[in-house]
């Protein structure tokens, strides 16, 4: 799975094999594919590498309010994103869904992780309530879940995270405040203005801090 001149970090043929329309089917070969990635003794590193060799990718990597995420795969003919997330232990808890749908694998860490329930028509006025589910993910365990899913995570600083992102399945996504009920729209980065995404690159220096981070936790070795 390293990266040639002529070989891809992932085979773009499994990127495209996975069918984002059944979260059930897609659970097995998810599973799979983020274990591959994450037990592989070069994977991250040659990614890592690969993102700081390609400007691309490199300007994608952005800091938001309760994390920094790194674009490490953008397979631009399958739409599928795989991100490395680093938690940065904020107070953030606002209540949200995604864009996309997306599978996930604890690296290190864990986090506290509160759903709420499958909203297919979601708009400002919502109003969602206290959580359906509460889980503990921790290193080693993973999950999918549809971009409907509205959800939240509290974790400590540090905790890192692998995601394999599916095709955008609409322009926005809602984010909202359960203690004053305020929710808005967010939007993806094509639809943003170049100074607001200049504002939150990482840089060089923090994907190479973020590098070494994940070498002394033992997910790079």
């Amino acid at each position: 799975m390293t990266t040639t001149a002529s070989q891809p970090l992932v085979d773009p043929a499994r990127l495209a094999a996975l069918d984002w329309s059944d979260m059930p089917a897609l659970h097995r070969p998810m599973e799979d594919l983020l274990e591959a990635l994450a037990t592989h003794p070069t994977w991250l590193n040659d990614a890592f590498d690969h993102v700081l060799a390609t400007p691309e990718l490199l300007n994608q990597c952005e800091r938001l309010q309760e994390l920094d995420r790194i674009v490490l795969v953008n397979d631009k003919a399958s739409d599928v994103r795989i991100r490395l997330h680093v938690f940065t232990g904020s107070d953030f808890d606002r209540p949200h869904n995604h864009r996309w749908s997306f599978g996930s694998r604890i690296l290190h860490g864990s986090y506290q992780h509160h759903l709420y329930g499958d909203y297919d028509e979601l708009d400002t006025d919502t109003r969602i309530g206290t959580p359906a589910l509460v889980r503990e993910e921790v290193a080693g365990s993973g999950y999918v879940i549809r971009h409907t899913m509205v959800h939240t995570v509290a974790s400590p600083p540090d905790t890192t995270s692998l995601i394999v992102r599916g095709p955008s399945e609409k322009n926005r996504f809602l984010v909202m405040n359960r203690d004053n009920g305020e929710a808005w729209w967010q939007y993806g980065q094509k639809d943003e203005k170049p100074e607001d995404q200049a504002k939150r690159r990482l840089g060089a220096e923090r994907v190479e801090e973020i590098r070494q981070l994940l070498i002394s936790q033992g997910c790079i070795r």
